[in-house]
C-alpha cells in the first residue's frame, strides 16, 4: 500500500463476522452477569451496561481506523510505543493506582481508568515483530538474536509482575515464547527461555500470599479437600453454574449463581455465566468462535505479504488467544485463578477496546494478503528474514 491511510481491498468477514458476533453476545451476558450488582451498588441495573456499550463503540470505532491503516506504519513507531509502554507501567509502580486484591493495575485519568499493561502487550508484540524481522538468520545466535528478545520482555515482564500481575505476566511471556520459535531460534534456546519461565512464575507464586493461596485453593479443589465456603467459593460457584446450565442453559437472564454467589460474574468468570444461562450449546459456539478467529488469525499470518506482517499477525492472534485459553481453564478449574478477561465477552475498558483495535490490525493484514500467497510461503522464510536480516 502507498501512504499510511488506505482503504483495504476487501473486508476478511471470516474474521470480523466472529469478533462481531462474540461482541454482540458480550453486550447481552454483561446486562444479565451484572444487573444485580449494578442495582446493589449503585441503584442501577444498567451501570455496568451502559459503561461496557459506550466501551463496545470506542473499541468498533478503533476497529473500522485501524483496519485503514497500513500496518507497515507500527514498524516505524513500534520504539515509541514501547517506551510510552514501559514509561506508563514505571508511573503505575511509582504513583500507585487502582486496584483490587492487592494488585494496582488501573491509572486513573480524568474519567477513565487505563491499564497500562493492555497497551503494553500489544506494543511487545509490535517492537518484537519488527525486532525479530530484522535479525533474520541471527536468531540462530543467543547473543545476536535471542538475548535482545529476551531483554525486551524481561524488561515488560518485571514491571507488569511488580503491580502484581502474573497472569499477564505468563500471557506475555508465552506469546514472546511463541514469537521467538517462529522467527528461527534454536530449540535449546527455547528450552531455557521455558525453563526461565517456570522458575521466575514459581518464585512470585512464594513471594505473594494471596498467589499462593489461589495455587492451594485450586489444589484443593481437585484434591479432595476443597473448601467450598471459603477460599474454593469461587471455583465451586463457577463449576456449578456450568454444570447447572445443562444443554440448554436457563435461558438469557435466568441464571443464579451470578445472585451474589459467583465473584466477578461480569468479568473475569463470564464464561460460567455463558454456561449457565446458554447451556452446552451456548458455551460450544463461543468456543467455536475464538476457534475461528484463532485459525483466521494464523491464516492472515502465513498468507502476510512479508515477514513483519508474518510475525505481527501470529503474536496478535497468539496473544489473544492465550488469553481466551487462560480464562476459560480458569473458569473450568484446570488451572488456578488468574484474573484475565475474556475477550471480547467480559466486562472491561482497556482489554475491550485494545482487542478490537487488535483485531483491526489483522483485518489490515488481511486485506494486503495476495490472493496466490500461500500460509507456507512465508512460514518456509522464516528463518532467513529479509534476504538475511539487516
Amino acid at each position: 500500500m502507498n501512504g499510511a491511510l488506505a482503504r483495504p481491498r476487501r473486508m476478511d468477514r471470516v474474521l470480523l463476522l466472529p469478533v462481531v458476533g462474540l461482541t454482540a453476545l458480550g453486550l447481552v451476558m454483561v446486562y444479565s452477569a451484572s444487573a444485580f450488582l449494578g442495582a446493589d451498588r449503585f441503584q442501577s441495573e444498567y451501570f455496568f451496561f451502559h459503561r461496557h456499550a459506550i466501551r463496545v463503540l470506542i473499541g468498533l470505532a478503533l476497529l473500522v481506523a485501524a483496519s485503514r491503516v497500513d500496518y507497515h506504519v507500527y514498524e516505524r513507531f513500534a520504539p515509541i510505543a514501547l517506551g510510552g509502554s514501559v514509561a506508563l507501567l514505571a508511573i503505575l509502580l511509582a504513583l500507585g493506582g487502582e486496584g483490587v486484591r492487592g494488585a494496582n493495575r488501573w491509572l486513573s485519568v480524568a474519567a477513565f481508568n487505563i491499564q497500562p499493561t493492555e497497551l503494553a502487550r500489544v506494543a511487545c508484540v509490535v517492537y518484537l515483530a519488527r525486532l525479530l524481522d530484522r535479525k533474520g538468520d541471527r536468531m540462530a545466535s543467543w547473543k545476536d538474536g535471542v538475548l535482545p528478545a529476551v531483554i525486551v520482555l524481561g524488561v515488560l515482564a518485571l514491571l507488569i509482575l511488580l503491580q502484581p500481575n502474573l497472569g499477564s505476566t505468563i500471557a506475555l511471556l508465552a506469546t514472546g515464547f511463541v514469537m521467538i520459535h517462529l522467527a528461527g531460534a534454536r530449540k535449546l534456546h527455547l528450552a531455557l527461555l521455558l525453563a526461565a519461565g517456570a522458575l521466575v512464575a514459581w518464585v512470585q507464586v512464594l513471594r505473594h500470599p494471596y498467589m499462593m493461596e489461589r495455587v492451594m485453593a485450586w489444589q484443593g479443589l481437585w484434591g479432595g479437600s476443597a473448601d467450598v465456603l471459603g477460599r474454593n467459593w469461587q471455583l465451586s460457584q463457577s463449576i456449578l453454574a456450568l454444570g447447572s446450565g445443562g444443554v440448554l442453559g436457563t435461558g438469557p437472564g435466568h441464571g443464579l449463581q451470578k445472585v451474589f454467589f459467583l465473584p466477578d460474574p461480569h468479568t473475569d468468570f463470564i464464561f460460567a455465566v455463558v454456561g449457565e444461562e446458554l447451556g452446552l450449546i451456548g458455551t460450544g459456539a463461543v468456543l467455536l468462535a475464538y476457534l475461528l478467529l484463532f485459525l483466521r488469525g494464523l491464516r492472515i499470518a502465513g498468507s502476510a505479504p512479508d515477514r513483519f506482517g508474518f510475525l505481527l499477525a501470529a503474536g496478535l492472534t497468539v496473544n489473544l488467544s492465550i488469553y481466551v485459553a487462560m480464562n476459560i481453564a480458569v473458569v473450568t478449574g484446570v488451572i488456578p485463578t488468574t484474573g484475565l478477561p475474556l475477550p471480547f465477552l467480559s466486562y472491561g475498558g482497556s482489554a475491550l477496546v485494545v482487542n478490537l483495535g487488535v483485531m483491526g490490525v489483522l483485518l489490515n493484514i488481511a486485506s494486503q494478503m495476495e490472493p496466490g500467497i500461500r500460509a507456507k510461503s512465508v512460514v518456509a522464510t522464516n528463518r532467513g528474514g529479509r534476504a538475511g536480516g539487516r
